[in-house]
């Protein structure tokens, strides 16, 4: 079955092997991940490895996440954020953020052109970051397709655009002080948990923060990326560009969650632990609270609806 048609990888045909390891997978593995954070790094070094265009190399990378999604989907994870395009890539030539604005241009198109398969299917676009820097073309495409899929949550795709954690952050507290002003919450409500819960309004759907955060490329950085939503995740740098990322990759990874996951679930229960001892919780507090995330969520939604 094929999750979004938008270009020839959509298609993708398993061999008899790799639906027999992903059946195994599926079924088998008792801690399967529901949500992985992806840096998609190394498309410019792939390019030049195969003497490429750069342009060329930006968009196999781009071909590349409909794949992945299409694996995530039948294993059966059903939430993806991955990195698309950092602040600091503003750095980067003018020429280059041209192609990567024309790939994302033709992408969106593409995928309104699937809407009804998207329907269907009942899949979530959510394009996060400071959607203002975008072309106005893109940013109308963007918060269409956001508006048209918003209620679903069979599985989610998060595209991080022009965003940094650092920029979201800010952002929150921000935001911490417009709830204050306007007297939803108090200065003591302000702690460790709201701040996780702000940002699962902004960066997740479905409230499930990645179990897995995964590089490819190799380089051992976390690129200013989802830092504290994956600082209980599993993190994996891959030796492979992201281009050349495939079905094993993706395998072999789940796999080591398999391994590593009891572990990871306990120091995560362990620390919650800890800050509900410290958390001095009342009726009034936790209306307040409820109050500013439903505030928080409405002036998404409305954003959506401009």
């Amino acid at each position: 079955m094929s999750l979004i048609t938008v270009n020839n990888s959509s298609n993708f045909h398993y061999t008899w092997l790799q639906r027999c390891a992903g059946n195994i997978i599926r079924y088998g593995c008792t801690t399967r991940p529901k949500h992985i954070a992806i840096v998609m790094d190394g498309n410019r070094r792939f390019a030049r490895e195969h003497n490429f265009e750069r342009s060329r190399g930006h968009t196999l990378g781009a071909d590349k996440l409909f794949d992945v999604c299409q694996w995530c989907y039948d294993l059966g994870i059903n939430e993806l954020s991955v990195y698309a395009f950092s602040l600091e890539n503003l750095k980067r030539s003018q020429d280059e953020i041209d192609t990567l604005m024309s790939i994302a241009r033709l992408k969106l198109s593409e995928i309104e052109k699937s809407l009804e398969k998207i329907h269907e299917q009942q899949i979530c676009i959510r394009i996060i970051g400071n959607l203002d820097l975008l072309p106005d073309d893109i940013r109308q495409s963007s918060y269409y397709l956001m508006n048209e899929t918003d209620q679903y949550k069979n599985f989610i795709l998060n595209v991080c655009f022009y965003y940094t954690s650092r920029n979201e952050i800010t952002n929150i507290i921000k935001d911490l002080i417009k709830g204050y002003q306007k007297d939803l919450i108090n200065i003591s409500d302000i702690d460790d948990d709201l701040i996780m819960q702000s940002l699962i309004v902004s960066t997740s759907h479905t409230g499930h923060l990645p179990d897995i955060f995964l590089r490819t490329s190799g380089e051992l950085r976390l690129s200013d990326f989802m830092l504290l939503q994956c600082r209980f995740s599993m993190w994996i740098f891959a030796d492979v560009y992201w281009p050349a990322f495939n079905i094993w990759h993706l395998y072999w990874i789940i796999l080591q969650y398999e391994m590593k996951s009891k572990t990871l679930i306990n120091i995560q229960n362990q620390c919650k632990d800890i800050l509900k001892e410290n958390q001095i919780m009342n009726e009034e507090k936790t209306q307040r609270i409820k109050t500013y995330l439903d505030w928080l969520e409405q002036q998404r939604t409305e954003r959506l609806k401009l």
